[in-house]
Protein backbone atom coordinates (compact mmCIF):
# COMPACT_ATOMS: atom_id res chain seq x y z
CA UNK A 1 0.00 0.00 0.00
CA UNK A 2 1.43 3.35 -1.03
CA UNK A 3 1.94 6.13 1.40
CA UNK A 4 -0.66 8.22 -0.42
CA UNK A 5 -3.35 5.56 0.02
CA UNK A 6 -2.43 5.13 3.69
CA UNK A 7 -2.68 8.85 4.25
CA UNK A 8 -6.10 8.97 2.58
CA UNK A 9 -7.42 6.09 4.70
CA UNK A 10 -6.09 7.71 7.88
CA UNK A 11 -7.80 10.97 7.02
CA UNK A 12 -11.09 9.13 6.44
CA UNK A 13 -10.86 7.42 9.85
CA UNK A 14 -10.13 10.72 11.62
CA UNK A 15 -13.00 12.39 9.78
CA UNK A 16 -15.47 9.68 10.78
CA UNK A 17 -14.41 9.94 14.45
CA UNK A 18 -14.93 13.70 14.40
CA UNK A 19 -18.37 13.28 12.87
CA UNK A 20 -19.55 11.04 15.67
CA UNK A 21 -21.50 12.83 18.42
CA UNK A 22 -19.94 12.80 21.82
CA UNK A 23 -21.26 9.99 24.00
CA UNK A 24 -23.69 11.23 26.70
CA UNK A 25 -23.22 9.86 30.18
CA UNK A 26 -26.34 10.20 32.34
CA UNK A 27 -25.79 11.86 35.75
CA UNK A 28 -25.81 9.39 38.66
CA UNK A 29 -29.19 8.47 40.12
CA UNK A 30 -28.30 6.00 42.85
CA UNK A 31 -31.83 5.26 44.02
CA UNK A 32 -33.23 5.28 40.46
CA UNK A 33 -36.18 7.50 41.31
CA UNK A 34 -35.78 9.89 38.38
CA UNK A 35 -33.93 12.54 40.40
CA UNK A 36 -30.18 12.84 40.00
CA UNK A 37 -28.01 12.52 43.08
CA UNK A 38 -26.85 16.10 42.59
CA UNK A 39 -30.41 17.46 42.44
CA UNK A 40 -31.35 15.60 45.61
CA UNK A 41 -28.25 16.85 47.40
CA UNK A 42 -28.89 20.47 46.43
CA UNK A 43 -32.56 20.38 47.44
CA UNK A 44 -31.85 18.73 50.79
CA UNK A 45 -29.19 21.32 51.50
CA UNK A 46 -31.27 24.30 50.36
CA UNK A 47 -34.39 23.42 52.37
CA UNK A 48 -32.87 21.86 55.48
CA UNK A 49 -34.77 23.31 58.47
CA UNK A 50 -33.28 25.46 61.17
CA UNK A 51 -33.44 23.17 64.17
CA UNK A 52 -34.27 24.37 67.68
CA UNK A 53 -33.56 21.70 70.27
CA UNK A 54 -33.80 21.67 74.04
CA UNK A 55 -30.73 22.56 76.01
CA UNK A 56 -29.78 19.49 78.00
CA UNK A 57 -32.05 17.06 76.14
CA UNK A 58 -31.76 13.59 77.67
CA UNK A 59 -30.71 12.25 74.27
CA UNK A 60 -28.45 15.27 73.59
CA UNK A 61 -28.87 15.66 69.80
CA UNK A 62 -30.12 13.66 66.80
CA UNK A 63 -27.84 10.66 66.38
CA UNK A 64 -25.56 9.30 63.69
CA UNK A 65 -25.96 5.58 63.00
CA UNK A 66 -23.40 2.90 62.26
CA UNK A 67 -22.99 1.54 58.72
CA UNK A 68 -23.09 -2.10 57.77
CA UNK A 69 -25.56 -3.29 60.40
CA UNK A 70 -29.23 -4.23 60.10
CA UNK A 71 -30.16 -3.05 63.60
CA UNK A 72 -30.00 0.74 64.19
CA UNK A 73 -26.93 1.40 66.34
CA UNK A 74 -25.87 4.90 67.31
CA UNK A 75 -22.25 5.93 67.11
CA UNK A 76 -22.63 9.57 68.19
CA UNK A 77 -25.28 12.04 69.38
CA UNK A 78 -23.88 14.75 67.13
CA UNK A 79 -26.86 16.36 65.37
CA UNK A 80 -26.79 14.29 62.17
CA UNK A 81 -29.82 14.73 59.92
CA UNK A 82 -30.90 12.15 57.34
CA UNK A 83 -32.89 13.08 54.25
CA UNK A 84 -35.02 11.72 51.46
CA UNK A 85 -35.98 13.33 48.14
CA UNK A 86 -38.78 11.77 46.08
CA UNK A 87 -40.73 12.81 43.02
CA UNK A 88 -44.20 13.86 44.10
CA UNK A 89 -46.85 11.82 42.28
CA UNK A 90 -44.28 11.00 39.61
CA UNK A 91 -43.73 14.65 38.66
CA UNK A 92 -40.26 15.85 37.68
CA UNK A 93 -41.17 19.39 38.76
CA UNK A 94 -42.48 18.64 42.25
CA UNK A 95 -40.38 16.94 44.90
CA UNK A 96 -41.22 15.87 48.44
CA UNK A 97 -38.34 16.23 50.87
CA UNK A 98 -38.19 14.44 54.22
CA UNK A 99 -35.77 15.45 56.96
CA UNK A 100 -35.35 12.78 59.64
CA UNK A 101 -34.00 13.63 63.06
CA UNK A 102 -33.30 10.22 64.57
CA UNK A 103 -32.61 9.85 68.28
CA UNK A 104 -30.88 7.29 70.43
CA UNK A 105 -33.92 7.17 72.71
CA UNK A 106 -37.27 8.63 73.61
CA UNK A 107 -36.90 9.38 77.30
CA UNK A 108 -40.28 10.91 77.97
CA UNK A 109 -43.28 9.21 79.52
CA UNK A 110 -43.49 5.61 78.27
CA UNK A 111 -40.01 6.06 76.81
CA UNK A 112 -38.25 3.59 74.54
CA UNK A 113 -35.03 3.03 72.66
CA UNK A 114 -34.73 4.63 69.20
CA UNK A 115 -36.93 7.54 68.13
CA UNK A 116 -37.61 8.29 64.47
CA UNK A 117 -39.05 11.76 63.89
CA UNK A 118 -39.25 14.02 60.84
CA UNK A 119 -40.51 17.09 59.02
CA UNK A 120 -41.32 17.37 55.32
CA UNK A 121 -41.65 19.99 52.61
CA UNK A 122 -43.17 19.91 49.13
CA UNK A 123 -41.17 21.96 46.62
CA UNK A 124 -41.88 22.88 43.00
CA UNK A 125 -39.56 23.87 40.15
CA UNK A 126 -40.50 27.33 38.93
CA UNK A 127 -41.53 27.44 35.28
CA UNK A 128 -39.85 29.81 32.86
CA UNK A 129 -36.65 30.09 34.88
CA UNK A 130 -33.47 29.42 32.92
CA UNK A 131 -31.67 27.85 35.87
CA UNK A 132 -33.25 25.27 38.13
CA UNK A 133 -35.04 27.24 40.82
CA UNK A 134 -37.28 25.62 43.40
CA UNK A 135 -39.83 27.07 45.79
CA UNK A 136 -41.49 25.43 48.78
CA UNK A 137 -45.28 25.09 48.69
CA UNK A 138 -46.17 23.34 51.97
CA UNK A 139 -44.49 22.27 55.19
CA UNK A 140 -45.44 19.41 57.48
CA UNK A 141 -44.15 18.66 60.99
CA UNK A 142 -44.73 15.25 62.57
CA UNK A 143 -45.62 15.20 66.24
CA UNK A 144 -46.55 11.96 68.02
CA UNK A 145 -47.36 10.62 64.57
CA UNK A 146 -49.69 7.61 64.27
CA UNK A 147 -50.80 7.83 67.89
CA UNK A 148 -53.92 9.15 69.61
CA UNK A 149 -51.80 12.16 70.57
CA UNK A 150 -51.02 13.04 66.95
CA UNK A 151 -50.33 16.77 66.81
CA UNK A 152 -48.82 16.95 63.32
CA UNK A 153 -49.18 20.28 61.56
CA UNK A 154 -49.40 21.37 57.93
CA UNK A 155 -49.24 24.86 56.48
CA UNK A 156 -48.39 26.88 53.40
CA UNK A 157 -44.69 27.71 53.14
CA UNK A 158 -45.49 31.41 52.76
CA UNK A 159 -47.32 31.39 56.10
CA UNK A 160 -44.12 30.69 58.01
CA UNK A 161 -41.75 32.53 55.66
CA UNK A 162 -40.13 29.35 54.37
CA UNK A 163 -40.65 29.38 50.59
CA UNK A 164 -37.00 29.67 49.64
CA UNK A 165 -35.31 28.26 52.72
CA UNK A 166 -35.81 25.76 55.48
CA UNK A 167 -38.49 26.33 58.07
CA UNK A 168 -37.58 26.86 61.71
CA UNK A 169 -38.58 23.72 63.60
CA UNK A 170 -38.87 23.35 67.37
CA UNK A 171 -38.27 19.88 68.79
CA UNK A 172 -39.74 19.17 72.20
CA UNK A 173 -37.32 17.57 74.67
CA UNK A 174 -37.51 13.87 75.56
CA UNK A 175 -40.38 13.04 73.16
CA UNK A 176 -38.83 14.90 70.18
CA UNK A 177 -42.09 15.98 68.56
CA UNK A 178 -41.67 18.53 65.75
CA UNK A 179 -43.49 21.89 65.73
CA UNK A 180 -43.64 24.70 63.19
CA UNK A 181 -43.77 27.37 65.89
CA UNK A 182 -42.56 27.62 69.46
CA UNK A 183 -46.07 28.34 70.73
CA UNK A 184 -47.52 25.23 69.10
CA UNK A 185 -45.14 23.15 71.16
CA UNK A 186 -47.46 23.58 74.16
CA UNK A 187 -50.33 21.93 72.28
CA UNK A 188 -48.84 18.49 71.89
CA UNK A 189 -50.10 15.75 74.13
CA UNK A 190 -49.79 17.54 77.44
CA UNK A 191 -46.14 16.76 78.08
CA UNK A 192 -44.59 18.87 75.31
CA UNK A 193 -42.88 22.17 75.99
CA UNK A 194 -40.14 24.15 74.29
CA UNK A 195 -38.28 25.86 77.11
CA UNK A 196 -34.57 26.70 77.09
CA UNK A 197 -34.21 26.01 73.38
CA UNK A 198 -30.96 26.43 71.49
CA UNK A 199 -30.15 26.51 67.79
CA UNK A 200 -28.51 23.33 66.53
CA UNK A 201 -25.81 24.07 63.97
CA UNK A 202 -26.91 22.39 60.73
CA UNK A 203 -24.69 19.86 59.02
CA UNK A 204 -24.84 18.35 55.54
CA UNK A 205 -27.82 16.02 55.23
CA UNK A 206 -27.08 12.32 54.69
CA UNK A 207 -29.32 11.09 51.87
CA UNK A 208 -31.14 7.82 52.61
CA UNK A 209 -32.35 7.47 49.03
CA UNK A 210 -35.47 5.36 48.57
CA UNK A 211 -36.54 2.51 50.81
CA UNK A 212 -36.30 0.09 47.89
CA UNK A 213 -32.72 1.19 47.17
CA UNK A 214 -31.03 2.22 50.38
CA UNK A 215 -27.39 3.32 50.17
CA UNK A 216 -24.80 0.70 50.93
CA UNK A 217 -24.50 0.04 54.64
CA UNK A 218 -27.82 1.66 55.58
CA UNK A 219 -30.02 -1.42 55.87
CA UNK A 220 -30.77 -0.29 59.44
CA UNK A 221 -33.21 2.26 58.01
CA UNK A 222 -35.68 -0.50 57.15
CA UNK A 223 -35.48 -2.14 60.58
CA UNK A 224 -38.78 -3.05 62.23
CA UNK A 225 -37.45 -1.77 65.53
CA UNK A 226 -38.76 1.68 64.63
CA UNK A 227 -41.30 3.22 62.18
CA UNK A 228 -38.74 4.90 59.89
CA UNK A 229 -39.62 2.67 56.93
CA UNK A 230 -43.30 3.59 57.21
CA UNK A 231 -42.41 7.28 57.12
CA UNK A 232 -40.18 6.78 54.08
CA UNK A 233 -42.75 4.99 51.96
CA UNK A 234 -45.65 7.44 52.23
CA UNK A 235 -46.41 11.04 51.37
CA UNK A 236 -47.14 13.67 54.00
CA UNK A 237 -49.04 15.78 51.48
CA UNK A 238 -52.17 13.84 50.66
CA UNK A 239 -54.82 15.38 48.42
CA UNK A 240 -57.21 15.56 51.37
CA UNK A 241 -54.76 17.56 53.50
CA UNK A 242 -53.94 20.03 50.74
CA UNK A 243 -57.60 20.39 49.80
CA UNK A 244 -58.56 21.14 53.40
CA UNK A 245 -55.72 23.64 53.78
CA UNK A 246 -56.76 25.42 50.58
CA UNK A 247 -60.03 26.43 52.24
CA UNK A 248 -58.30 27.98 55.25
CA UNK A 249 -56.93 31.52 55.52
CA UNK A 250 -53.30 31.99 54.53
CA UNK A 251 -52.42 32.70 58.16
CA UNK A 252 -53.35 29.22 59.32
CA UNK A 253 -51.31 26.29 60.47
CA UNK A 254 -53.75 23.40 60.72
CA UNK A 255 -53.63 20.06 62.45
CA UNK A 256 -52.69 17.48 59.87
CA UNK A 257 -54.99 14.86 61.42
CA UNK A 258 -57.83 16.74 63.13
CA UNK A 259 -59.91 13.57 63.44
CA UNK A 260 -57.41 12.30 65.98
CA UNK A 261 -57.69 15.50 67.97
CA UNK A 262 -61.46 15.99 68.07
CA UNK A 263 -61.30 18.53 70.88
CA UNK A 264 -58.30 20.52 69.66
CA UNK A 265 -57.42 22.80 66.81
CA UNK A 266 -54.82 25.47 66.13
CA UNK A 267 -53.79 28.07 63.63
CA UNK A 268 -50.63 30.01 63.28
CA UNK A 269 -51.43 33.70 62.83
CA UNK A 270 -49.12 36.21 61.20
CA UNK A 271 -48.30 37.51 64.69
CA UNK A 272 -47.27 34.03 65.85
CA UNK A 273 -50.09 33.81 68.40
CA UNK A 274 -51.47 30.35 68.86
CA UNK A 275 -54.80 29.26 70.22
CA UNK A 276 -55.80 25.86 71.50
CA UNK A 277 -59.02 24.20 72.50
CA UNK A 278 -59.56 23.34 76.14
CA UNK A 279 -59.59 19.66 76.92
CA UNK A 280 -59.17 17.81 80.17
CA UNK A 281 -57.08 19.93 82.49
CA UNK A 282 -56.51 22.75 80.00
CA UNK A 283 -57.70 26.17 81.08
CA UNK A 284 -60.84 27.47 79.40
CA UNK A 285 -59.03 30.80 79.12
CA UNK A 286 -57.40 29.47 75.93
CA UNK A 287 -60.42 27.57 74.58
CA UNK A 288 -61.93 28.35 71.19
CA UNK A 289 -64.69 26.78 69.14
CA UNK A 290 -63.48 24.19 66.64
CA UNK A 291 -64.59 24.89 63.09
CA UNK A 292 -65.09 21.58 61.30
CA UNK A 293 -62.33 20.02 63.36
CA UNK A 294 -59.69 22.16 61.76
CA UNK A 295 -59.11 25.70 62.95
CA UNK A 296 -59.75 28.21 65.64
CA UNK A 297 -58.87 31.89 65.90
CA UNK A 298 -55.54 33.36 66.85
CA UNK A 299 -55.29 33.88 70.58
CA UNK A 300 -54.18 37.48 70.38
CA UNK A 301 -57.16 38.36 68.21
CA UNK A 302 -59.44 36.47 70.56
CA UNK A 303 -57.96 38.33 73.51
CA UNK A 304 -58.31 41.63 71.71
CA UNK A 305 -61.91 40.90 70.79
CA UNK A 306 -62.63 39.76 74.32
CA UNK A 307 -61.02 42.89 75.70
CA UNK A 308 -63.02 45.07 73.34
CA UNK A 309 -66.20 43.27 74.27
CA UNK A 310 -65.49 43.63 77.99
CA UNK A 311 -64.66 47.31 77.55
CA UNK A 312 -67.84 47.85 75.61
CA UNK A 313 -69.85 45.93 78.19
CA UNK A 314 -68.27 47.94 80.98
CA UNK A 315 -69.13 51.20 79.27
CA UNK A 316 -72.68 50.04 78.68
CA UNK A 317 -73.00 49.07 82.33
CA UNK A 318 -71.66 52.44 83.47
CA UNK A 319 -73.98 54.18 81.06
CA UNK A 320 -76.91 52.14 82.31
CA UNK A 321 -76.03 52.88 85.93
CA UNK A 322 -75.74 56.58 85.22
CA UNK A 323 -79.10 56.46 83.53
CA UNK A 324 -80.62 54.60 86.42
CA UNK A 325 -79.14 57.10 88.87
CA UNK A 326 -80.59 59.99 86.92
CA UNK A 327 -84.00 58.38 86.75
CA UNK A 328 -83.89 57.71 90.48
CA UNK A 329 -83.06 61.35 91.13
CA UNK A 330 -86.02 62.45 89.06
CA UNK A 331 -88.31 60.14 90.92
CA UNK A 332 -87.16 61.57 94.28
CA UNK A 333 -87.39 65.13 93.06
CA UNK A 334 -83.76 65.94 93.78
CA UNK A 335 -82.46 66.18 90.25
CA UNK A 336 -80.01 69.06 89.99
CA UNK A 337 -80.07 69.78 93.71
CA UNK A 338 -76.89 69.82 95.69
CA UNK A 339 -76.41 67.33 98.40
CA UNK A 340 -77.13 68.91 101.81
CA UNK A 341 -74.09 69.72 103.82
CA UNK A 342 -73.26 67.95 107.04
CA UNK A 343 -74.17 71.05 109.07
CA UNK A 344 -77.68 71.10 107.64
CA UNK A 345 -78.09 67.42 108.21
CA UNK A 346 -77.32 67.93 111.86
Amino acid sequence: MTRAVTAILLMCVIGSLRARPESHVAPPDSDQDGLTDQTEKELLQEFQPQWMIAKGDCSVKPAQFALGVSIPSTIADNGTIYGQASRYRGSRDEVELHFYHLWRQDCGEMGHALDAEHVAVLVRREAGVATARWKALYWYAASHEDTVCDAGQITRAMTIGAEEKGATVWISPAKHASFLSEELCHYGCGGDHCNEMVHMKPAEVINLGELSRLPEGMAWASSKRWPLADKMRRTDFSEARIERLSHLPETDVAWANPARRPAQAAIFGGNAAINGVATGGRSTDIALVVANGSTGRALSKAQQNTGNALTKSYRNVVKALDGAKANTGKALGIEGKEKPSDSNER
